[in-house]
């Protein structure tokens, strides 16, 4: 049995991390973003988990799941009417949105368009950009995370040692 002092402080101090996700959801994700976007464009899910307790995504909800032409322009771009199934699948699992997630060509920084058009426009709403259309391998560190404060104003939520942003744990 291994001893780490850091893992013990941040277990015993540290906060829980901004969004976690089970390892194999996180794979399934990465999968179906590439698989999606091909490397060469944009491409992206809602992220689903429980009503109560911290952001832990339980299911996945691809963008072109609920509207087909999502991704024909190379820019995401979803009907507003097709938000509809969305809530659907929400209320069939049980689950709430707790995040979306989608690629980037290059960083993972917002772009004009991200900033002014969040795809879940509700005060704590999480957004996650992963660089590079997704290609592996991905460092946490190049994954942008952002919380929606209102009225178009985000916080990009940033790691520190008793607080992780994104955590790829549990079952």
């Amino acid at each position: 049995m291994s001893f780490s002092p850091l893992a013990l402080i941040t277990r015993l101090f540290g906060r829980r991390p901004d969004l976690a996700i089970p390892p194999g959801l996180w794979r399934e994700l990465l999968a179906g973003l590439q698989d999606r976007g091909r490397y060469e464009r944009e491409s992206g899910a809602f992220l689903l988990g429980p009503r109560d307790g911290p952001r832990r995504v339980t299911s996945i909800v691809f963008y072109d799941e609920i509207d087909p032409a999502a991704f024909d322009t190379g820019i995401i771009v979803i009907d507003g009417g097709c938000m509809a199934d969305l809530w659907s699948v929400c209320r069939e699992r049980s689950e709430i949105v707790v995040a979306d997630v989608h690629t980037h060509g290059g960083a993972a920084g917002q772009s004009d368009s991200d900033r002014k058009h969040p795809i879940i426009a509700e005060p704590g709403h999480i957004a996650m950009i992963l660089p590079n259309f997704a290609a592996t391998p991905l460092r946490f560190r190049e994954v942008g995370l952002y919380r929606y404060l209102g009225r178009f104003n985000w916080d990009r939520l940033r790691p520190s040692l008793l607080r992780p942003t994104l955590r790829i744990t549990g079952g």
